[in-house]
C-alpha cells in the first residue's frame, strides 16, 4: 500500500481532484455545506463541524448502500466506507488533500463474542501540515451495532487537527493503520458496497 506521507507536496494534487465515486462537486456537498458552516469560521472549525455532521448526523447504515459520495449525502445513510467517502469530499472541497484509508482491530467487548473489523473505512487527510487519521464511524450507535453490550461507558474520540482521531485503546486490540494506492475508492471497497446494494435490494 502507498504511504502517503512519503508523498512530495506537489503529489497532495492528487488527493484534492474530484473522481467518479468521490464527486463533491455535485451540488449536494455545497448545499450541506453552507447549511453548516460558515464563512466567519476557520478552515479547522469547519472541519471540526463536517466531521461531527458525517459522524453523528448520518445514521449508520450498511444496507441502503451507495457507490457514490453524493448519493449517500443525499440519503443520509452511510456504512463506514461512505462516511469516510463523504467527509473525503468535505476535505478535498475546502481543498485539503484526503485519501480513503483503514483500520483494522479487534473490539473489546464480551470475550464470548469479539468482533474483528475486516477493514473498517477511514479518513486520512493532510492538515496543517500532516497526514492525521479521521474515524467518521466511531460514535455510541455504530458500536452498538458492533455488538458492544451497552453497559459499557463509551467515548466516541474528539475531533483535533494535532492527532490521529480515532477509538482509545480501552475500545480495541491490535490496531492497524493502512492506505490505498488510488485517490478514489479502492476497488475492494466497491465490491463490498456492491453486495450491500444487492442485500437491500432484496
Amino acid at each position: 500500500m502507498n504511504n502517503p506521507a512519503k508523498l512530495g507536496m506537489k503529489n497532495l494534487v492528487e488527493f484534492l481532484q474530484e473522481t467518479p465515486h468521490l464527486d463533491f462537486n455535485n451540488s449536494v456537498f455545497s448545499e450541506t455545506m453552507a447549511e453548516i458552516t460558515d464563512e466567519r469560521m476557520t478552515l479547522n472549525q469547519k472541519l471540526e463541524k463536517l466531521f461531527y455532521f458525517t459522524r453523528d448526523s448520518i445514521p449508520f447504515d450498511v444496507v441502503d448502500a451507495s457507490l457514490k459520495a453524493s448519493e449517500a449525502l443525499e440519503k443520509k445513510k452511510a456504512m463506514c466506507y461512505t462516511k469516510a467517502m463523504i467527509y473525503t469530499c468535505f476535505c478535498r472541497k475546502l481543498r485539503i488533500p484526503a485519501m480513503l484509508a483503514q483500520e483494522i482491530f479487534i473490539i473489546k467487548a464480551d470475550p464470548k463474542k469479539r468482533h474483528h473489523s475486516g477493514g473498517h473505512g477511514i479518513v486520512k487527510a493532510f492538515i496543517s501540515g500532516r497526514w492525521i487519521y479521521l474515524d467518521t464511524v466511531s460514535n455510541r450507535d455504530a458500536w452498538d451495532h458492533w455488538s458492544i453490550p451497552k453497559f459499557v461507558q463509551f467515548t466516541p474520540p474528539k475531533f483535533t487537527t494535532e492527532k490521529n482521531v480515532v477509538v482509545g485503546p480501552e475500545y480495541y486490540e491490535d490496531l492497524k493503520l493502512s492506505d490505498f494506492e488510488t485517490n478514489d475508492v479502492p476497488e475492494k471497497w466497491l465490491r463490498e458496497i456492491g453486495e450491500a446494494i444487492k442485500i437491500g435490494q432484496r
